[in-house]
Protein backbone atom coordinates (compact mmCIF):
# COMPACT_ATOMS: atom_id res chain seq x y z
CA UNK A 1 0.00 0.00 0.00
CA UNK A 2 1.37 3.68 -0.68
CA UNK A 3 1.76 5.68 2.30
CA UNK A 4 1.08 9.05 2.18
CA UNK A 5 4.12 10.38 2.30
CA UNK A 6 4.87 8.64 -0.77
CA UNK A 7 2.20 10.11 -2.20
CA UNK A 8 3.06 13.70 -1.42
CA UNK A 9 6.68 13.15 -2.62
CA UNK A 10 4.86 11.99 -6.16
CA UNK A 11 2.64 14.92 -6.23
CA UNK A 12 5.04 17.66 -4.95
CA UNK A 13 7.58 16.43 -7.72
CA UNK A 14 8.77 18.92 -10.42
CA UNK A 15 10.40 15.79 -12.28
CA UNK A 16 7.43 14.06 -13.01
CA UNK A 17 5.06 17.09 -13.21
CA UNK A 18 7.60 17.34 -15.94
CA UNK A 19 7.34 13.85 -17.67
CA UNK A 20 3.32 14.31 -17.38
CA UNK A 21 4.14 17.73 -19.55
CA UNK A 22 6.04 16.32 -21.83
CA UNK A 23 3.11 13.27 -22.76
CA UNK A 24 0.99 16.35 -22.86
CA UNK A 25 2.80 18.02 -25.17
CA UNK A 26 3.06 14.76 -27.20
CA UNK A 27 -0.73 14.51 -27.20
CA UNK A 28 -1.62 17.89 -28.54
CA UNK A 29 0.70 17.71 -31.27
CA UNK A 30 -0.17 14.34 -32.27
CA UNK A 31 -3.90 14.79 -31.78
CA UNK A 32 -3.29 18.17 -33.46
CA UNK A 33 -1.82 16.45 -36.96
CA UNK A 34 -4.40 13.92 -36.80
CA UNK A 35 -7.61 15.36 -36.65
CA UNK A 36 -6.36 17.82 -39.39
CA UNK A 37 -5.52 15.15 -41.35
CA UNK A 38 -8.74 13.17 -40.98
CA UNK A 39 -10.86 15.92 -41.10
CA UNK A 40 -11.46 19.79 -41.35
CA UNK A 41 -8.43 21.50 -39.64
CA UNK A 42 -9.38 22.74 -36.60
CA UNK A 43 -9.15 27.04 -36.22
CA UNK A 44 -8.45 27.11 -32.86
CA UNK A 45 -7.39 24.73 -30.00
CA UNK A 46 -10.50 25.49 -28.44
CA UNK A 47 -12.24 23.23 -31.56
CA UNK A 48 -9.34 20.96 -31.12
CA UNK A 49 -9.95 19.96 -27.76
CA UNK A 50 -13.51 19.59 -29.20
CA UNK A 51 -13.38 17.29 -31.70
CA UNK A 52 -10.91 15.44 -29.15
CA UNK A 53 -13.63 14.89 -26.67
CA UNK A 54 -15.66 12.94 -29.80
CA UNK A 55 -12.82 10.72 -29.66
CA UNK A 56 -12.98 7.16 -27.80
CA UNK A 57 -11.23 7.71 -24.66
CA UNK A 58 -11.48 11.79 -25.43
CA UNK A 59 -12.40 12.74 -22.04
CA UNK A 60 -9.42 10.87 -20.72
CA UNK A 61 -7.15 12.50 -23.26
CA UNK A 62 -8.02 16.09 -22.09
CA UNK A 63 -7.68 15.17 -18.68
CA UNK A 64 -4.31 13.97 -19.41
CA UNK A 65 -4.16 16.92 -21.39
CA UNK A 66 -5.28 19.37 -18.68
CA UNK A 67 -2.97 18.41 -15.88
CA UNK A 68 -0.18 17.31 -17.97
CA UNK A 69 -0.14 21.31 -19.13
CA UNK A 70 0.10 22.61 -16.03
CA UNK A 71 2.76 20.04 -15.33
CA UNK A 72 4.89 21.49 -18.27
CA UNK A 73 4.39 25.16 -17.51
CA UNK A 74 4.90 24.49 -13.99
CA UNK A 75 8.66 23.59 -15.60
CA UNK A 76 9.21 26.21 -17.73
CA UNK A 77 8.50 28.42 -14.87
CA UNK A 78 10.62 26.64 -12.66
CA UNK A 79 13.54 26.34 -15.18
CA UNK A 80 13.43 30.03 -16.25
CA UNK A 81 13.28 31.51 -12.80
CA UNK A 82 16.04 28.72 -11.22
CA UNK A 83 18.25 28.56 -14.24
CA UNK A 84 17.98 24.64 -13.80
CA UNK A 85 19.22 24.25 -17.31
CA UNK A 86 22.53 26.28 -17.11
CA UNK A 87 21.91 28.93 -19.18
CA UNK A 88 24.21 31.44 -19.88
CA UNK A 89 23.91 34.71 -18.00
CA UNK A 90 24.32 37.20 -20.84
CA UNK A 91 21.45 38.47 -23.29
CA UNK A 92 20.97 35.17 -25.20
CA UNK A 93 20.52 33.24 -22.04
CA UNK A 94 18.19 35.85 -20.44
CA UNK A 95 16.02 36.13 -23.29
CA UNK A 96 15.75 31.89 -23.59
CA UNK A 97 14.83 31.98 -19.94
CA UNK A 98 12.24 34.62 -20.61
CA UNK A 99 10.52 32.77 -23.52
CA UNK A 100 10.36 29.92 -21.29
CA UNK A 101 8.05 31.72 -18.87
CA UNK A 102 6.08 33.11 -21.35
CA UNK A 103 5.52 29.72 -22.98
CA UNK A 104 4.38 28.24 -19.39
CA UNK A 105 2.03 30.72 -19.37
CA UNK A 106 0.78 30.30 -22.13
CA UNK A 107 0.66 26.06 -21.25
CA UNK A 108 -1.66 27.35 -18.60
CA UNK A 109 -4.10 28.58 -20.76
CA UNK A 110 -3.55 25.41 -22.46
CA UNK A 111 -4.67 23.23 -19.46
CA UNK A 112 -7.86 25.99 -19.07
CA UNK A 113 -9.09 25.18 -22.72
CA UNK A 114 -8.37 21.52 -21.95
CA UNK A 115 -10.65 21.91 -18.52
CA UNK A 116 -13.33 23.68 -20.09
CA UNK A 117 -13.97 21.62 -23.04
CA UNK A 118 -13.84 18.65 -20.86
CA UNK A 119 -16.25 19.95 -18.71
CA UNK A 120 -18.22 20.82 -21.64
CA UNK A 121 -18.36 24.85 -21.03
CA UNK A 122 -17.95 25.85 -24.22
CA UNK A 123 -15.88 28.89 -25.76
CA UNK A 124 -13.55 29.83 -28.67
CA UNK A 125 -10.13 31.19 -29.46
CA UNK A 126 -6.69 29.89 -27.95
CA UNK A 127 -3.56 28.45 -29.55
CA UNK A 128 -0.71 26.70 -28.19
CA UNK A 129 1.84 27.47 -26.04
CA UNK A 130 3.24 31.05 -26.47
CA UNK A 131 1.49 31.77 -29.86
CA UNK A 132 -2.14 30.94 -28.03
CA UNK A 133 -1.55 33.32 -25.51
CA UNK A 134 -0.82 36.06 -27.90
CA UNK A 135 -3.82 34.90 -29.74
CA UNK A 136 -6.06 35.37 -26.69
CA UNK A 137 -3.69 38.96 -25.56
CA UNK A 138 -4.02 40.16 -28.83
CA UNK A 139 -7.98 41.32 -28.62
CA UNK A 140 -7.01 43.42 -25.38
CA UNK A 141 -3.69 44.43 -25.65
CA UNK A 142 -1.95 47.42 -27.58
CA UNK A 143 -0.87 47.29 -31.11
CA UNK A 144 2.95 47.47 -30.12
CA UNK A 145 2.40 44.32 -27.49
CA UNK A 146 0.82 42.23 -30.60
CA UNK A 147 3.83 43.36 -32.59
CA UNK A 148 6.43 42.41 -30.29
CA UNK A 149 4.58 39.20 -29.93
CA UNK A 150 4.37 38.25 -33.06
CA UNK A 151 7.89 38.89 -34.27
CA UNK A 152 8.75 36.65 -30.99
CA UNK A 153 6.98 33.85 -32.10
CA UNK A 154 8.28 34.41 -35.32
CA UNK A 155 12.15 34.12 -33.90
CA UNK A 156 10.84 31.18 -32.14
CA UNK A 157 10.03 29.15 -35.49
CA UNK A 158 13.37 30.51 -36.59
CA UNK A 159 15.02 29.00 -33.64
CA UNK A 160 13.13 25.44 -33.69
CA UNK A 161 13.70 25.25 -37.41
CA UNK A 162 17.27 25.82 -36.26
CA UNK A 163 17.46 23.46 -33.29
CA UNK A 164 16.01 20.66 -35.75
CA UNK A 165 18.74 21.22 -38.56
CA UNK A 166 21.52 21.24 -35.72
CA UNK A 167 20.61 18.23 -33.68
CA UNK A 168 20.31 20.17 -30.73
CA UNK A 169 17.42 18.76 -29.00
CA UNK A 170 19.44 15.66 -28.88
CA UNK A 171 21.20 17.35 -25.51
CA UNK A 172 19.42 16.44 -22.08
CA UNK A 173 18.78 13.13 -23.52
CA UNK A 174 19.32 10.20 -21.19
CA UNK A 175 21.04 6.58 -22.02
CA UNK A 176 19.07 4.18 -23.97
CA UNK A 177 17.28 7.18 -25.92
CA UNK A 178 16.12 5.23 -29.13
CA UNK A 179 18.44 5.99 -32.34
CA UNK A 180 14.95 6.65 -34.38
CA UNK A 181 14.36 9.67 -32.65
CA UNK A 182 16.79 11.73 -33.90
CA UNK A 183 14.66 11.86 -37.39
CA UNK A 184 11.64 12.11 -35.19
CA UNK A 185 12.93 15.45 -33.85
CA UNK A 186 14.74 16.55 -36.98
CA UNK A 187 11.27 16.76 -38.95
CA UNK A 188 9.59 17.34 -36.22
CA UNK A 189 11.25 20.61 -35.30
CA UNK A 190 10.85 21.74 -38.82
CA UNK A 191 7.44 21.21 -39.17
CA UNK A 192 6.76 22.82 -35.65
CA UNK A 193 9.43 26.22 -36.82
CA UNK A 194 6.98 26.58 -40.19
CA UNK A 195 3.88 26.83 -38.26
CA UNK A 196 5.36 28.89 -35.58
CA UNK A 197 6.06 31.46 -38.39
CA UNK A 198 3.17 31.07 -40.12
CA UNK A 199 1.37 31.99 -36.59
CA UNK A 200 3.92 34.71 -35.63
CA UNK A 201 3.31 36.28 -39.04
CA UNK A 202 -0.77 36.37 -38.51
CA UNK A 203 0.37 37.57 -35.17
CA UNK A 204 2.32 40.38 -36.29
CA UNK A 205 -0.61 41.51 -38.95
CA UNK A 206 -2.86 42.07 -36.79
CA UNK A 207 -0.56 44.29 -34.71
CA UNK A 208 0.15 45.98 -37.99
CA UNK A 209 -3.62 45.80 -39.32
CA UNK A 210 -3.50 44.07 -42.03
CA UNK A 211 -4.81 41.09 -40.82
CA UNK A 212 -7.99 40.80 -38.34
CA UNK A 213 -7.38 38.08 -36.49
CA UNK A 214 -3.86 36.92 -34.81
CA UNK A 215 -3.64 33.11 -35.14
CA UNK A 216 -2.74 30.33 -32.44
CA UNK A 217 -1.08 26.67 -34.03
CA UNK A 218 -4.13 25.39 -34.66
CA UNK A 219 -5.19 28.21 -37.12
CA UNK A 220 -1.86 28.46 -38.74
CA UNK A 221 -1.45 24.95 -39.80
CA UNK A 222 -5.63 25.67 -41.00
CA UNK A 223 -4.51 28.60 -43.09
CA UNK A 224 -2.21 25.61 -45.35
CA UNK A 225 -4.77 23.53 -45.92
CA UNK A 226 -5.11 24.75 -49.56
CA UNK A 227 -1.62 23.83 -50.21
CA UNK A 228 -1.41 20.30 -50.88
CA UNK A 229 1.43 17.72 -50.46
CA UNK A 230 2.64 20.99 -47.77
CA UNK A 231 -0.31 21.02 -45.39
CA UNK A 232 0.32 16.80 -45.61
CA UNK A 233 3.99 17.27 -44.98
CA UNK A 234 3.55 19.89 -41.93
CA UNK A 235 0.96 17.27 -39.97
CA UNK A 236 3.14 14.45 -40.49
CA UNK A 237 5.81 16.59 -39.13
CA UNK A 238 3.54 17.40 -36.28
CA UNK A 239 2.65 13.94 -35.29
CA UNK A 240 6.32 12.99 -35.02
CA UNK A 241 7.17 16.26 -33.02
CA UNK A 242 4.53 15.12 -30.81
CA UNK A 243 5.95 11.20 -30.86
CA UNK A 244 9.37 13.00 -29.97
CA UNK A 245 7.78 14.31 -26.94
CA UNK A 246 6.72 11.11 -25.57
CA UNK A 247 9.91 9.56 -25.90
CA UNK A 248 11.41 12.92 -24.23
CA UNK A 249 8.97 12.19 -21.88
CA UNK A 250 10.39 8.88 -20.88
CA UNK A 251 14.50 10.03 -21.56
CA UNK A 252 14.68 13.60 -20.87
CA UNK A 253 16.90 14.63 -17.74
CA UNK A 254 15.23 16.18 -15.36
CA UNK A 255 16.68 18.48 -13.00
CA UNK A 256 14.06 17.93 -9.71
CA UNK A 257 12.76 19.87 -7.62
CA UNK A 258 10.27 19.72 -4.30
CA UNK A 259 7.92 21.88 -5.11
CA UNK A 260 6.29 22.14 -1.18
CA UNK A 261 7.21 25.39 0.37
CA UNK A 262 8.92 24.25 3.03
CA UNK A 263 10.99 21.39 1.21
Amino acid sequence: MVSTSELESTASSLENWTRAGYVARGLIYILLGYVALSAAAPDSTSELFSAVKDLPAGSVLLGIIALGAIGYGIWKIMDAVKNLEGFDDDAKGKVKRFFYIVGGFGYFVLAYLAAKSLLSSGGGGGGMGASGAAEQASETAGDWIVIATGIGILIAGIYQIKKGVARDFLRGLGAGTPPFVEWFGLLGHIARGIVFIVSGWFVYQAGTGSSEQAKGLAGALQSLQGNGTLFTALCIGLILFGLFSLVEAKYRIIPNQDLRPDH
